[in-house]
């Protein structure tokens, strides 16, 4: 394979992207709010994939769907055992494994831009045997400010020494689409299961698999990026 030219870098994101960790989270809570009689659906779910939230908020719906007090302990028993029976069944998506494998193979850097805690990606680094390819991760603990802005695409970047108009972001949800490109990366949005309601159509491009996408095509856009770019007034 030859590539007609390289990004710079390529910048992940982790849930839903690399690894759809945003099921396990949906079925934990939908099992607590059955075992109250009660349905949690995915229009419920699917407006917070991708942004910072409390992590109790779904016990305050809970508690104003039922109508009357509930056993908190018990409810967050309930979603923490299905949330982890799933998530230690968790695979990467189809052709993520594979893109980074030849992102590393060509020696292109990589990093994850995260809105989720530091020891949640860690985790899943450590999970999937990705954390050789990841010496970069921009986390909500450590970036300067969490998606929608562009403070994590960016700072990933800056970490790796990158110019992000000839870097890469790899997104699944409308929070991090609007992160990417507003720090002006090009931007590859494929949906999760959970974030398919989500308008992506601001990324420069949108794949229902990342199997659809190989390196190659990567550097033939970011080329004909390049190209259409005025140069700079002297």
């Amino acid at each position: 394979m030859i590539v007609v030219d390289r990004p710079q870098a390529l910048i992940f994101d982790l849930d839903g992207t690399i690894v759809d960790t945003e099921t396990p989270e949906f079925e934990g809570i939908k099992a607590a709010w059955a075992e109250l009689g009660l349905q949690y659906t995915l229009t419920h779910y699917e407006h917070v994939v991708g942004t910072v939230s409390r992590g109790d908020a779904w016990l305050d719906e809970l508690a104003e769907a039922y109508g009357r007090p509930i056993d908190v302990a018990a409810a967050e028993a309930t979603r923490g055992r299905v949330h982890r029976e799933l998530t230690a069944r968790l695979e990467p998506r189809p052709g993520i494994i594979h893109l980074i494998e030849q992102a590393a193979a060509a020696g292109v850097p990589m990093a994850i831009a995260s809105n989720s805690p530091q020891w949640w990606v860690e985790a899943r680094l450590d999970a999937l045997d990705l954390h050789r390819h990841m010496p970069v991760q921009i986390s909500i603990d450590t970036a300067s400010r969490p998606k929608p802005d562009p403070a994590p695409f960016a700072e990933a970047c800056a970490a790796l020494g990158a110019d992000p108009h000839m870097s890469v972001a790899f997104e699944d949800s409308i929070t991090g689409v609007a992160s990417a490109t507003a720090a002006g990366l090009f931007t590859v949005a494929c949906a999760g299961p959970l974030s398919l309601s989500h308008d992506l159509s601001a990324a420069d491009v949108v794949i229902d698999s990342h199997e659809e996408i190989s390196l190659s095509d990567l550097g033939e856009a970011l080329a004909a990026r390049r190209r259409s770019t005025p140069s700079p007034r002297r």
